[in-house]
């Protein structure tokens, strides 16, 4: 299996793993404790496996500049966006499978003073969560835009890939910088599958590009 090849793979498979993070992401917390035990730890599989998708892209989207060409400046500034979202995905995620988690735990078992510093501490949580999130998508829309712009081939594929990543690179950036886009569970549920759309698109021209080669 060649590089492009299994870098278009990693796309695919980090993508539709994307997805299902989104998809069965809890969306709220029971007051039930059982209840609140399972969600715990379906927080912490679907987080975890949003941290696991992370270097899988990453490889993908290394796959991809170098089918594009690493000496295109275009194509290689895409790819630092890249990485520098995937880490800031990978700090949200670890935020609200890890830490939260353990603070939940916590102040369950806490009272008085300890429970209102826990619950603090939460709130903090939280902001660092939606701060590593707001940057992971404006990371993420600008790669798509300049992969988009450094794309080099020409065709029906080709301009597809090129017009639906302007789109979704500055429709997603102007729709964080509105200040309409909120990124709870359905908000970013949202981005990913309109983002992982164009990567998959990007991977079967990957694919295409691998197939002419040989």
């Amino acid at each position: 299996m060649t590089i492009e090849r299994a870098g278009a793979v990693a796309l695919i498979a980090g993508t539709l793993a994307m997805a299902l993070v989104m998809a069965l992401h809890p969306t709220s917390a029971s007051s039930h404790g059982g209840e609140i035990v399972k969600t715990l730890r379906l927080g912490l599989i679907v987080h975890a496996v949003a941290i696991a998708a992370a270097p899988v892209l990453t490889f993908g989207f290394f796959a991809l500049t170098r089918a594009i060409g690493f000496d295109r400046p275009i194509a290689s500034l895409a790819f630092f966006f890249y990485v520098f979202g995937a880490l800031a995905v990978m700090l949200a995620a670890t935020m609200s499978g890890l830490v939260a988690p353990r603070l939940i735990e916590a102040q369950l078992a806490a009272s008085g003073a300890d429970q209102a510093m826990i619950h603090s501490l939460l709130r903090l949580e939280w902001y660092l969560n939606q701060s590593f999130a707001t940057l992971n998508v404006a990371f993420f829309s600008a790669a798509i835009a300049l992969y988009a712009i450094a794309w080099p081939e020409k065709g029906v594929l080709a301009a597809a890939i090129q017009i639906a990543g302007l789109l979704v690179g500055f429709g997603v950036f102007a729709w964080l910088v509105s200040g309409t886009l909120t990124l709870d569970v359905h908000g970013m549920g949202l981005v990913v599958i309109a983002q992982g759309a164009w990567i998959i698109l990007a991977a079967f021209g990957l694919l295409l590009r691998n197939s002419r080669s040989h």
